[in-house]
């Protein structure tokens, strides 16, 4: 083996070496997230008015949304920057309806005179886990949430539950893989949720 490729191995495990040292710190995951593409998609007539409320979070572990096991030791932890899960996901909810077109927003109370529909939902599981092993670091996400869907003009009441996994491998985690699939995931679930469902007159209903 010659010197420059002896440099460069040397120099390749000492950026492992220094990349993969736990230090316990935290690692910031938005939600929502930036959306992964797409504009809004206008309604073809207008739709009920929807408000949506904090969600009921339900995770077994809700110290942190996961952690990072470092190759030679140590922990980090992927937590929101600011604010908390069920509100947090309450909000990625209405910016979804928003994007398709609907007309959503965030309620405190599910009686609300300017809503026609009040969506009320449980987390019921919500992790993103990364382990870094030599040379790549596997990612891992889950999400499950339930919803209970109240319509005002009739006071009927739908039931619907998505839940989806998601996973990646990298050769350097950058903070962006994480908030990626996390976000990824949300937007799978909200769309497998809408795709559930269809609108008669002004009320939300399982096809």
């Amino acid at each position: 083996m010659n010197r420059l490729s002896c440099r460069l191995l040397m120099c390749v495990g000492m950026l492992v070496l220094g990349g993969c040292a736990g230090k316990g710190e935290r690692i910031d995951i938005a939600i929502p997230g930036d959306s992964p593409g797409g504009g809004t998609v206008s309604l073809a007539a207008p739709g009920p008015r929807i408000a949506v409320l904090p969600f009921e979070d339900q995770r077994p572990n809700q110290t942190h949304l996961g952690t990072r096991s470092h190759l030679w030791g140590g922990v980090s932890y992927f937590d929101l920057p600011s604010g908390n899960v069920a509100k947090a996901t309450a909000q990625a909810l209405v910016d979804y309806l928003n994007r398709q077109g609907w007309k959503a927003s965030m309620a405190r109370t599910p009686a609300s005179e300017s809503a026609d529909i009040t969506i009320a939902g449980t987390i019921q599981s919500l992790s993103v886990d990364a382990k870094s092993g030599f040379m790549h670091t596997d990612l891992s996400a889950t999400n499950a949430l339930a919803f209970q869907i109240m319509n005002h003009t009739d006071e009927s009441i739908v039931r619907e539950r998505v839940s989806g996994t998601g996973s990646d491998r990298v050769f350097w985690l950058d903070p962006g893989d994480a908030q990626h699939l996390t976000t990824d995931l949300f937007e799978t679930n909200f769309k497998k949720f809408l795709g559930d469902l269809k609108i008669e007159g002004r009320a939300m209903r399982l096809k």
